[in-house]
């Protein structure tokens, strides 16, 4: 009597995560603009999420102030080493205004080295 109890439990299970997988959207439900992953040619897909997001690459839209390979413009890649921050290609290592990571920086006339403000 106990088995069966448990194989009937089990069945259902089965049966409502097959239901609930089947009645899955095909976008996530957090993405607020399905169409835009799918802009092919079309950008205006793409700035309809925001103004960041106006290059279409790769079927997808691309935020253009902080993807690597489409930095500032689309198609415009950072070279090796450096980040895209706020549209711009940076060296984290060196750079005073994004020391260590994007918008992080330094006083004033303080040096960024190694990733760190003030570093010698």
């Amino acid at each position: 009597m106990a088995l069966t109890c448990r194989l009937h439990l089990l069945l259902s299970v089965l049966i409502i995560t097959a239901i609930q997988a089947s009645s899955a959207v095909p976008f996530p439900p957090s993405d607020p603009h399905p169409r835009a992953h799918k802009c092919a040619h079309d950008a205006s897909a793409c700035r309809a999420m925001s103004p960041n997001h106006a290059c279409c690459f790769n079927r997808a839209c691309k935020d253009l102030s902080t993807n690597p390979f489409n930095c500032g413009a689309c198609g415009r890649a950072c070279p090796m080493g450096q980040r895209c921050c706020g549209g711009e290609c940076v060296d984290l290592s060196t750079d005073a205004n994004h020391c260590g990571k994007c918008a992080l920086s330094c006083l004033p006339g303080v040096l960024c080295s190694s990733g760190m403000c003030g570093y010698a």
